[in-house]
Formats: structure tokens, C-alpha cells, sequence
């Protein structure tokens, strides 16, 4: 197995609306020594208003040291995590707080430059690729393995698991103290840090987590074992349960039993009688694993280290699944249960922008990938003729039709910030138009644009200015004078041309 550790810096924390301005990746062995390494700066996109507190973390202003375009970025990105892929598949992409992060902004970013996004769930040649998240390792090793990481903790006594201080605490080579927290590559040389430590200290954490890191295996590490020990997180916090399978709800994840509770009492309950139990027993008797999403399980030998469960005893444990697993009854009550209150999201399909839309309209098509694959390989007066293919060629189905408008728009949006001169003058004129609008949309008390806009930047840049200047803190203070400098020349940027009445 081969590992890809991968982190963004980018224009702010929305994965719809923001952008990747640098990508750090290393590719490593089995043992976690690097292999090779890749990293990559870009330009502001037009349309795209940074937030100020994002770009005072990652002191980088798009475009001060570089003349890559965000497409060519991308582009480039993309060759080389396949070129890995290719070389050495299966892989598994790892960062840190990536699954929640750095991976929604991969996805979403592959998306609206028409490359197929879930490349770290699929790779080009059909082999399945693995993903993970080392920061809920990070949070679960301790409980498991005591002393496997050193941490600090905030004024509220609680730990502190921000890569930048986690590394602080832990890497003391003199090869990794020059570090630069919040640059994508160093970021990630920090990861994998961490992870050496956790891999050293608590290997079967590690095994374990290798065994979590797709849906199929996932299931059958549940579905494997009597019962399991599960971690779930709240606002930083991990909590251990012990579980054992009992079915899949209607979105593919594992509902299962918290052992903490004897399903004994249960029997002979009625079915409503038994659903205002299950409704209101806290805590929840039902727990959900969602298995895209790399969770953290151990096996059930483990259950005798999880608090309130360990006085309970691995003999009961086992008596607890017997009588689940040998009363077909009481089962059934519990599915019916499960299956009447697993309410799928549902989603406005057509109230969506195109750049929110990457989960409405399925998957992408072997013609759409064929197609984006011609896309990017034809040269710029050609690209506009795969753009209207899109439509042309999309299937009749409602979905595919709406894919084929939305991936026609991604391609006209990428002619415009790549080469506008293949673009009628009226479409280039639309699009003008489209970005102006987000650069100034005019927020108001009640609606307020789902994208950062001028004025609101501007305002966040005066409020920092204050909290900065409170704080004499000159350094920072200076570098938001540069940022304030950038949205000056957002504003003034020649593709600018609308004015909200």
C-alpha cells in the first residue's frame, strides 16, 4: 500500500464558493517514507473574493509569486495524483482533517474544471482507491494506547488537536523544526509525522484504520466481529461506544446496537412500546457508523478500555448479541424502527447553483469523462465545440440533461479565465456579467450571498485592522494591509462591469 498525503491552503473555508491557491502532496511507502513530493501555487480565480482571516493564516496572497492559473493548477494536480495512481494502485489519500476539508474542496474543485471527482474513491483504471483522516486518529489514540501523543489543552482544559500545535507538541527532529504551519507542503510533512508517531506507539490503532477506509471493508469489519468498538466525534470530542451490526439504513450506513444497553429488556415490548424506547433513551441506543468517512473501529477485545462498558464484561457483551441475533422478532421491530425514521436529505434540485450541485444530478457518465478527457487534451479554439457537446450529446434522462448544462457552463467559465478570445462576444459578455455580480453582491439583513463579496471582505478587513491593532500586533497588522491592497485590486479588475441598482 502506498500513501498519498495531500493539504490545500485556500481563499477560505467554503468548498463551494473558495479556492485552492496552494496544494502540497507527498507519496509514500508502506513504512511512510517519502517517495516524491509535489507542490503547487496558483492565481486568484476572477469572481472569487478571498476572506481576509483565511489569508492572514496562510500569509499567501494569490498570485504574488506565481503566474499559474487555478485551472492549470488543477490540471496539473490531476496528472500527478494519477500518475501515482497508475504507478502504484490502490493508494489511500490521507490528511489531516482532509475528509470534512481538503477532500471536499478536491472533489468540488475537480468538478468545475470537468475532471471526474472522486478520484480518491476510483481511480482511471477501475481499482478502487482508499481515503482516510489521520486528525480522529489523532483524537482516539490516547484513549486506546495512553501517552501515544503529547498534547496540549485549551483555558477549558480541553485537548487541542490543531495540526499546527499537535505538531509543535510531538515533532522534535531538527529536520522538521523549520516547519511552516499553514503552508500546504510543510502541513503535510506534519501529517505524516503524526501518523509515524501513531503507527509506532499504537499499531493496532493503525491496522485498524487501514481496515476502515472504503465502504465494502468498513462493512465487513462490522458485520466480521460480534461487536466492535466505535468512536464518534462531537465539536472535537471523541466518544467510544460498543456496538454490534444491525442492519443498513436507507443512505448505505451501518445502524447498529449500543451494548451498553441489554436488548433483553426489549423482548415482548410492542412496536410502539418499543419505538418511544429507542426515541428517547439517551444516549441513543442506535448508533450510525457512515462508512465514507473513514471511521474510527476497533475490535471487540478493546471493549474492556471503554468506559462503562468495561465493568459490563466480555461474557455479557457476547449474551447481549446472542439474544439480538437469535430473536427474529425483536429484530424486525428494530429495522421497521430504523427504516421509518431514516428520512433521506432531500434536496431542491433546481435551486442550486452549478458550483453546489456535485451530489444532485448522479454520478458522471463514461461519455461526460470521455468528453472532459477530450476537453482538456484539444487545443483552446477547439474546446468551445467539446463544451457544446455536453448538451448535444447529454442522454434524455432528467439528471443527464442537467448534467449536460451544467458541465457546458464549467467548460464556458474555463474559456473565459483561460483564453476569452474563443468566446463570442456576447458569451463573454454573460459571464462578465455572472462574476461581477458575485464580486458585488449586495448583502442585506436577511439575504446574504453564499459566497464571500466585496463589501463583506472589506468589513472583515476593518474589523481585523482593530482586533490587530488592539493587540500591537505589527506583523500580522502589515500583511493586512497587503490583503487589503488585493480586494482594491479585485474591485478594479477588468472583468468587473456590474453594479447593483
Amino acid at each position: 500500500m502506498r500513501f498519498i498525503f495531500y493539504d490545500f491552503e485556500t481563499t477560505g473555508r467554503n468548498y463551494n464558493w473558495d479556492q485552492i491557491i496552494q496544494v502540497g502532496a507527498i507519496l509514500t511507502n508502506e513504512n511512510l517514507e517519502e517517495i516524491e513530493n509535489f507542490e503547487c501555487s496558483c492565481m486568484l480565480k476572477p469572481g472569487t473574493v478571498p476572506e481576509p482571516a483565511a489569508l492572514l493564516v496562510n500569509k499567501r496572497i494569490p498570485g504574488e509569486d506565481t503566474n499559474l492559473s487555478h485551472y492549470s493548477l488543477v490540471k496539473l494536480m490531476w496528472e500527478k495524483f494519477n500518475s501515482w495512481i497508475n504507478e502504484y494502485s490502490p493508494v489511500a489519500f490521507l490528511g489531516y482533517n482532509s475528509i470534512n476539508f481538503d477532500e471536499e474542496f478536491l472533489r468540488r474543485t475537480f468538478y468545475k474544471n470537468l475532471f471526474p471527482p472522486f478520484l480518491t474513491s476510483t481511480s482511471n483504471l477501475g481499482i478502487s482507491n482508499k481515503r482516510g483522516d489521520i486528525i480522529n486518529l489523532a483524537r482516539s489514540a490516547n484513549y486506546f494506547f495512553p501517552g501515544t501523543l503529547k498534547t496540549s489543552f485549551n483555558e477549558k482544559g480541553k485537548e487541542i488537536f490543531k495540526l499546527d500545535q499537535l505538531a509543535s507538541d510531538n515533532i522534535t527532529s531538527n529536520k522538521e523544526d523549520n516547519l511552516k504551519f499553514h503552508d500546504a507542503l510543510d502541513d503535510t510533512r506534519a501529517t505524516i509525522n503524526i501518523a509515524k508517531l501513531i503507527k509506532k506507539k499504537a499499531p493496532n490503532l493503525w491496522v485498524s484504520s487501514l481496515r476502515t477506509m472504503n465502504k465494502i471493508d468498513v462493512h465487513d469489519f462490522i458485520v466480521g466481529e460480534k461487536f466492535v468498538v466505535s468512536a464518534e466525534f462531537y465539536f472535537g470530542v471523541a466518544r467510544f461506544y460498543v456496538i454490534t451490526y444491525i442492519c443498513e439504513d436507507n443512505n448505505a450506513n451501518v445502524k447498529a446496537f449500543d451494548l451498553r444497553n441489554d436488548p433483553s429488556q426489549l423482548v415482548g415490548l410492542d412496536y410502539p412500546e418499543l419505538k418511544e424506547t429507542l426515541l428517547n433513551t439517551t444516549p441513543k441506543i442506535l448508533r450510525t457508523v457512515i462508512k465514507n468517512r473513514h471511521p474510527i473501529l476497533m475490535e471487540g477485545e478493546f471493549s474492556n478500555r471503554v468506559k462503562g462498558y468495561e465493568t459490563i464484561g466480555f461474557d455479557e457483551l457476547n449474551s447481549r448479541v446472542k439474544v439480538l441475533n437469535e430473536d427474529y422478532e425483536l429484530t424486525s421491530k428494530i429495522k421497521r424502527f430504523i427504516q421509518e425514521n431514516n428520512k433521506e436529505n432531500e434536496i431542491d434540485q433546481l435551486d442550486k447553483e452549478p458550483e453546489e450541485s456535485i451530489y444532485t444530478f448522479g454520478f458522471t457518465n463514461q461519455l461526460e469523462k470521455s468528453l472532459m478527457q477530450e476537453f482538456h487534451e484539444v487545443d483552446w479554439d477547439k474546446k468551445l465545440e467539446i463544451s457544446k457537446k455536453f448538451i448535444d450529446l447529454s442522454k434524455k434522462d432528467f439528471n443527464s440533461i442537467q448534467r449536460g448544462k451544467i458541465f457546458n457552463e464549467f467548460s464556458k467559465i474555463l474559456l473565459y479565465e483561460e483564453n476569452q478570445k474563443v468566446l463570442e462576444f456576447e458569451e463573454k459578455q454573460r459571464i462578465k456579467r455572472k462574476l461581477s455580480k458575485r464580486v458585488f453582491y449586495p448583502d442585506t439583513d436577511t439575504v446574504k450571498s453564499p459566497w464571500n463579496n466585496i463589501n463583506r471582505a472589506f468589513m472583515e478587513v476593518e474589523n481585523l485592522g482593530i482586533k490587530l491593532e488592539d493587540e500591537d500586533n505589527k506583523e500580522d497588522l502589515e500583511f493586512l494591509y497587503k490583503i487589503k491592497d488585493l480586494l482594491e485590486k479585485i474591485e478594479n479588475e477588468d472583468h468587473v462591469m456590474f453594479v447593483y441598482e
